[in-house]
C-alpha cells in the first residue's frame, strides 16, 4: 500500500508530543510543568511527510508544525480508537477549515465503525455547526497489517490492542534513516490475553529492533482493573522486553500534579534510566545512527 511520493530523505524523524494527558484536559498551574492537553502526536520527516497520531487537545499545540499545507502529500491522520479525549481537538482545528489543506484520515473499522462514521457523528449537528473546508480522504485499514502502509518515506504498521470499545498501536518506520517508534496508548497491559501480548510484542520487534516506544502509563501502582488503562511500571516491562533504546511513558493521570510526575519520573528512571514522562511539546529529534534526543 502507497500513499504520495515514494522519495526518501536523510533529514532526521522528528517527534512532537501535543499532549500528554490521559482522560481528559487539565488547566492549572500546578500541572502546567507536564501539560494537560490530551493525547496527539507528530511524526515528520522534515521534508513534508507528517503524520499525527491522534487529535485530543494536544492537536491545537502541533498547529504550528501543520500550518504550512504541502501540495504534494497530506498529512496522515491516524486514529487509535474514538473515545472523545482522543478526538475532542479536531473539529476546532484550523487547518481543516482551510481548502489549501489536506488530509488522510484512517484507522482500521473497530467494531463495525469505520473512520469516516466516527468523524461524521462527532462533527454532526447539534454537535459542530460548520463542515470541514480541507481535502479530506478517508483510509479503512486492514483489521490485520499483512504489509506496512507507505506514507512517503515513513511504513505504518499497527496492530489491536486490549482495551474497551477497540483500540490500535501504530508502529512508524524512516526508511531513509532507519528510525523507528511505537505509539501504544489506552492499552490494558495486565487484562491482555496471551495473542494480544504476542501482536503487540511483535510490533515492537519486527521489522527490526525498536528505537522510542511511547507507551501509556496512565496508573501507579492504583490501577483500576478494566479501565482500559496500564502502569508505568508495566510500560517499563514492556520497554525492558523489546529492548526499545528509549521509552517516553505518556496519557499521564488528570488527577496527578506535577510534583506527582516528578516524583513518578525519579522512579521510573530507577527502572530504566533510558525513560522519562512525557511532557506537552517536548521535541524529540531522530539523528541517523544514534538513539536521537530525547
Amino acid at each position: 500500500m502507497d500513499e504520495g511520493h515514494n522519495g526518501m530523505t536523510e533529514t532526521p524523524m522528528h517527534i512532537v508530543l501535543g499532549g500528554v494527558r490521559g482522560s481528559r484536559p487539565v488547566s492549572h498551574p500546578d500541572f502546567m510543568r507536564f501539560g494537560g492537553a490530551t493525547t496527539s502526536v507528530l511524526i515528520d520527516n522534515g521534508a513534508g511527510a507528517r503524520i499525527v497520531i491522534d487529535a485530543g487537545t494536544g492537536l491545537q499545540t502541533l498547529q504550528p508544525h501543520l500550518s504550512v499545507p504541502d501540495a504534494s502529500l497530506p498529512v496522515l491522520l491516524l486514529f487509535t480508537h474514538y473515545h472523545l479525549d482522543h478526538l475532542i481537538g479536531l473539529p476546532p482545528f484550523a487547518p481543516l477549515y482551510d481548502p489549501a489543506h489536506r488530509f488522510v484520515f484512517a484507522a482500521p473499522p473497530r467494531h463495525g465503525t469505520t473512520v469516516r462514521q466516527a468523524l461524521d457523528r462527532l462533527t454532526a449537528p447539534p454537535f459542530w455547526p460548520v463542515a470541514f473546508r480541507a481535502g479530506q480522504q478517508f483510509l479503512d485499514l486492514p483489521a490485520t497489517c499483512e504489509a506496512p502502509y507507505r506514507h512517503g518515506p515513513f511504513d505504518v504498521r499497527w496492530c489491536a490492542v486490549h482495551h474497551e470499545n477497540g483500540c490500535h498501536a501504530y508502529r512508524i518506520d524512516d526508511r531513509a534513516t532507519g528510525a523507528s517508534v511505537v505509539f501504544a496508548t489506552d492499552l490494558e497491559w495486565r487484562l491482555s490475553d496471551e495473542a494480544e501480548r504476542k501482536d503487540f510484542l511483535r510490533l515492537c520487534r519486527e521489522p527490526r529492533p525498536l528505537d522510542l516506544l511511547i507507551m501509556e502509563g496512565h496508573y501507579d501502582s492504583e490501577a483500576r482493573e478494566g479501565w482500559g488503562h496500564s502502569r508505568w511500571q508495566d510500560a517499563a516491562e514492556v520497554a525492558r522486553q523489546v529492548c526499545a533504546r528509549h521509552l517516553v511513558v505518556t496519557h499521564l493521570a488528570p488527577e496527578a500534579d506535577d510534583l506527582t510526575l516528578e516524583a513518578r519520573e525519579h522512579r521510573l528512571q530507577a527502572l530504566c534510566p533510558h525513560a522519562r514522562l512525557g511532557r506537552q511539546g517536548l521535541s524529540i529529534l531522530w539523528q541517523r545512527g544514534d538513539a536521537g534526543n530525547v
